[in-house]
């Protein structure tokens, strides 16, 4: 019986917090990647969350077969008791770091160099487990207290009035079933519950002074205490998609025929999300990006990294969402680009130019997102575009079965 309080003792967490299971590294996993599937494909692209694997620009003149992951996600393959609630944000800075590396090809597909790089969050709000605003407003929410305070109190009751012998295994197991169903059932009203439960929950609560909780069922009898601890944390989760991500990378790519650098890459990204109130169904994140790329200046004799590019693309990107389960399945973003060469220009190059970009990305399964993507030089007139194929998997499936 000791196993079933413990399961209980997750699950209330679980549905609390929607955080990482406390003991059982199976229903942590799952929560884990529950909460991934959330996340917006333009996030992963940003922020990789376990693994991804992409084919970019599938139609272009060049191509490029890329992998990235973090630290946390190689850790967590390996021990699933990382995901358990009380290891979970200790390895925070671990979900903060990506590296990744990749190969380039040329049109006909031959080897034409390698790719690697890493990046790191400076700030990171996206993290729904380790957001000190969440745990700030939840320590904040009188109802979400008493009702932790009430699933210890209800265990405890449990264990002093019916204590763990052969004689109670039974009744045990019965108000352990009822007290997992009060915490984790979306169907179930406090008063369909057994009525002998239902003066347990109402003794507890008078003895440990829930009165905000006691005051709930007495008013609404028929209330859904699942649903009714959760709709605080809703609102707290819309709170965290509009928050900031800002990442820095520093990324390079090599010769075909020697292992020397071609190109140095220095990036910083950022993604926001808008709107005061978000509708069911869609959000909006703003997205801007800037770097400078060293290259080698083919003009000259040798090789070096002496020509340099900055860029700039402010956008926004629009995350349409399945109603009931926030899972988005297609993206819009629309943004402008700016790019300025410093270094002498090449025959027909111009010092500064600009483009107006788009990206639709859909998701076609689960774990596969198609990007197409669109470049408008407004000067020339010009539009081309390509399309890119991203998995991003976890490779935790199994273990969470």
């Amino acid at each position: 019986m000791r196993t079933i309080g413990k399961l209980f003792v997750a699950l209330g967490l679980a549905a609390l917090v929607n955080t990482a299971n406390a003991q059982n590294p199976k229903n942590a996993l799952k929560t884990v990647l529950t909460a991934d599937s959330l996340a917006s494909g333009n996030l992963k692209d940003v922020l990789t969350s376990f693994f991804q694997l992409s084919y970019d620009k599938l139609t272009g003149s060049s191509h490029e077969l890329n992998f990235s992951s973090n630290p946390y996600a190689l850790l967590l393959k390996s021990n699933p008791q990382a995901a358990i609630d009380v290891n979970y944000p200790k390895y925070r800075y671990m979900r903060k770091l990506n590296f990744g590396f990749g190969l380039k090809l040329d049109t006909s597909y031959k080897f034409n160099g390698f790719s690697s790089g890493i990046k790191y969050a400076i700030i990171d709000q996206r993290d729904p487990t380790t957001s000190k605003m969440l745990f700030r407003e939840l320590g904040s929410d009188t109802l979400s207290r008493q009702i932790t305070s009430l699933q210890g109190g209800l265990i405890a009751y449990i264990n002093t009035n019916f204590p763990n012998t052969e004689e109670n295994f039974e009744i045990r197991r019965k108000y352990f079933d009822l007290i997992t169903r009060l915490f984790t059932d979306t169907l179930t009203a406090f008063n369909q519950l057994d009525t002998a439960f239902q003066r347990i929950v109402k003794t507890v609560a008078a003895q440990n002074n829930l009165d905000k909780f006691s005051r709930l069922i007495q008013t609404n009898p028929k209330v859904n205490v699942r649903k009714e601890s959760q709709l605080f944390f809703a609102d707290l989760k819309q709170e965290l998609k509009k928050k900031l991500l800002w990442t820095i990378s520093v990324s390079d790519t090599t010769y075909k025929d020697e292992f020397a650098f071609s190109s140095i890459a220095i990036k910083t990204e950022l993604l926001k999300g808008l709107a005061k109130k978000l509708k069911p169904g869609s959000n909006w994140e703003f997205n801007t990006q800037a770097s400078l790329n060293f290259t080698d200046d083919t003009a000259a004799a040798g090789r070096d990294l002496k020509r340099a590019i900055f860029r700039f693309e402010p956008g926004f990107n629009w995350v349409i969402r399945a109603k009931n389960t926030e899972t988005p399945f297609m993206e819009l973003k629309f943004s402008g680009e700016y790019r300025h060469i410093f270094h002498r220009l090449y025959k027909n190059e111009v010092r500064d130019f600009f483009t107006f970009n788009g990206v639709v990305r859909l998701r076609i399964m689960n774990e596969i997102w198609i990007p197409v993507e669109f470049k408008y030089d407004p000067k020339d007139g010009n539009l081309f575009g390509f399309i890119s194929a991203k998995f991003n998997f976890s490779l935790l499936n199994k273990a969470t079965k």
